[in-house]
């Protein structure tokens, strides 16, 4: 198994962890999941928008770099 960096930041919140996976694939969808579990209780919390910078690191290259984005706004309905 290799090792991946995961590093996911944004303008008010960073957090960076190593894991090992399998593959890179692998360590990039780990990272997405990690990515929008933060975002979920961000909107879950009250904000009504998340978004952050995902980064998949080996030790000695970028393999993975992504923007995700959660977010919930109501929908205004004329009765």
């Amino acid at each position: 198994m290799q090792k991946f960096k995961i590093s996911v930041v944004n303008e008010t919140f960073a957090t960076s962890e190593e894991h090992e996976a399998p593959s890179v694939e692998t360590a990039r969808n780990r990272a997405l999941q990690a990515a929008l579990h933060i975002g979920v209780d961000e909107v879950l919390g009250g904000k009504s928008f998340f978004a952050a910078e995902v980064k998949v690191q080996t030790a000695n290259d970028v393999v993975g770099r992504l923007v995700v984005s959660v977010g919930a706004s109501p929908i205004q309905t004329s009765e």
